[in-house]
């Protein structure tokens, strides 16, 4: 009797074996051949990974530029900066979804102190606009400028 169960033991035990090792050669767990290796891409045969569509025709074009920073004390002995900037359509066609966004920046190491933004959904060709952004805080030791980024949409 203990021979059977050991005998069942061994064959059951045979057969999980098996059906492992065939599950293994069907999905792929063993070596394949080697093959002839594959071509190395040329530059003529390589295409960009990312391309941005941009209609022919007019753009809009911006040009920006800060006219006044100006350091401001809070009574908590705090200090924020007003500035002041224009913006310029130089281009051709209207700016849509404008986004201007000023920047604080000290002057000791370039690092961006604060920033504030401005959106204009419609930017005329030609057109001047002047924004004035405040507060921009900033600690009062330090000694800061200002700059101006402009984006848009595709028209």
């Amino acid at each position: 009797m203990q021979d059977t169960s050991v005998a069942k033991k061994i064959l059951v035990s045979l057969l999980l074996f098996a059906s492992l090792a065939g599950t293994a050669a069907v999905a792929g767990c063993t070596e394949a051949p080697p093959g002839p290796e594959a071509p190395t891409p040329t530059p003529e045969g390589t295409q960009t990974a990312h391309a941005t569509y941009s209609p022919a025709g007019p753009e809009p074009s911006f040009s920006a530029a800060i006219t006044a920073l100006e350091k401001h004390f809070r009574t908590d002995t705090s200090c924020y900066w007003v500035a002041t900037g224009t913006v310029t359509n130089t281009g051709d066609a209207p700016g849509r979804n404008v986004v201007i966004r000023f920047m604080l920046i000290d002057d000791e190491n370039g690092m961006i102190r604060s920033t504030e933004t401005r959106f204009a959904p419609r930017f005329q060709a030609g057109e001047k606009k002047i924004f004035t952004v405040e507060p921009l805080p900033g600690d009062c030791d330090r000694q800061y400028h200002a700059e101006i980024t402009v984006a848009h949409d595709i028209p």
